[in-house]
């Protein structure tokens, strides 16, 4: 097989059209026919499954999909070192992702670490919800993400748990419940409550505390996320919850959220068989190496 084939195979998989795949990669509907017809021959099988207008990857498709994918992202970057080796350019970028319901606390001296040992460091970081940061995963617009490890990743990323996130309530100063230590959940049965979406950590806190724990709430009002829960917090019309951590404004307090605690994991994501600079390489193994602790670097 040839990185020609590769090509044309992976923008079939992505349009399952192929006269759209042949648009993508410029070249005629039968050279690009021709090509993937060739590439299932070394590979033994049918990688794509033609039914009149329909086309679907076939099981052997769906198994090569990751490994080609892989193999043309390693030529990828071979080509681009060799090109910023041509023009004497020696960066070392490294482009991480951490999703809006981190704090992110101990990240700096991972990061100060990092740049230690890396000179050439040029550093990207990205904030955004945990399906962006996943799709920016795959597209290769990332090198690694902190994501909330609630659910299933796609199989083309790696996953590795980190910390637990807990959760706080945020409180306007003025209501009786700023002056507790912390909160039960029970305190929080007829309160106006300021909603997420579901798919946020903290929303699914939320919805955990109804559905799992008995708490009634009234969520009058919606936020995109925890920093804007804490404006409507400040403004006093209902209580929030956000990640430990998370910067309140002035006029609101953040208080533990206890009985239960609903802390949810956060793990390290990068792209499975990518290949890894020396930025990249360095701050995986020392984000795995680290002993956190509730986000914080506690070793």
């Amino acid at each position: 097989m040839d990185l020609v084939q590769i090509r044309y195979f992976l923008a079939l998989a992505r349009e399952l059209n192929f006269t759209r795949a042949a648009e993508a990669v410029h070249v005629t509907q039968p050279a690009l026919t021709r090509a993937i017809q060739r590439l299932e021959e070394e590979l033994g099988g049918p990688l794509i499954l033609r039914e009149r207008s329909l086309t679907q990857l076939t099981e052997l498709g769906r198994t090569m999909l990751p490994l080609l994918q892989a193999t043309a992202d390693a030529a990828e970057a071979v080509k681009l070192r060799a090109a910023d080796h041509r023009r004497g350019v020696d960066e070392a970028p490294l482009r991480i992702g951490i999703t809006d319901a981190l704090h992110g606390c101990g990240l700096p001296k991972v990061l100060r670490e990092v740049a230690g040992r890396v000179p050439e460091l040029r550093l990207t970081l990205r904030r955004g919800a945990a399906g962006v940061l996943t799709e920016a995963l795959l597209a290769g617009d990332l090198d690694a993400a902190l994501l909330p490890g609630l659910g299933p990743l796609p199989e083309r990323l790696n996953r590795w748990p980190l910390w637990s996130e807990g959760i706080v309530v945020l409180v306007p100063e003025g209501d009786p419940l700023a002056g507790m230590a912390a909160i039960p959940s029970a305190a929080l049965d007829g309160r106006a409550v300021v909603a997420l979406d579901a798919a946020h950590p903290v929303g699914a806190a939320l919805a955990r505390l109804e559905s799992e724990h008995g708490v009634r709430l009234l969520p009058h009002h919606m936020a995109d996320g925890p920093a804007e829960a804490g404006l409507l917090v400040a403004a006093g019309i209902g209580l929030g919850l956000a990640p430990v951590g998370v910067h309140v404004p002035e006029g609101v307090v953040a208080r533990p959220l206890a009985e239960p605690e609903l802390a949810h994991p956060v793990v390290l994501s990068t792209a499975a068989g990518r290949p890894m600079n020396r930025a990249v390489s360095a701050f995986v193994r020392l984000v795995r190496a680290v002993r956190w602790e509730a986000g914080q670097v506690a070793a």
